[in-house]
């Protein structure tokens, strides 16, 4: 698989925007725009993992810091746990 280059922060931005707009107006047909919301949401939650194991680990192991490493742990098993269980929202659009 080859490296895809990281978008910077304008082009990323507007690719969210996007995405918001195809769900909200219906016509995410291809599923494009809830798949990038999803993933940036999943990505920014395993961020705030990552970050805060290398603070524990960097920092001997502190009683606060694993308490943050839990909690960031926790929050993205409760996304995970909502995303798969909860219908994907409508945005108060009749899809039937």
């Amino acid at each position: 698989m080859a490296v895809i280059p990281k978008p910077d922060q304008p082009t990323f931005s507007t690719a969210l925007n996007n995405a918001e707009l195809l769900r909200e107006t219906g016509n995410d047909h291809h599923h494009i725009g809830h798949a990038l919301l999803y993933l940036e949401e999943r990505c920014r939650l395993l961020e705030a993992i990552a970050y805060a194991a290398e603070e524990y680990l960097r920092f001997g192991e502190d009683a606060q810091l694993h308490t943050r490493l839990v909690k960031a742990l926790e929050a993205f098993e409760t996304y995970e746990l909502e995303a798969e269980t909860e219908e994907p929202p409508s945005f108060g659009l009749d899809q039937g």
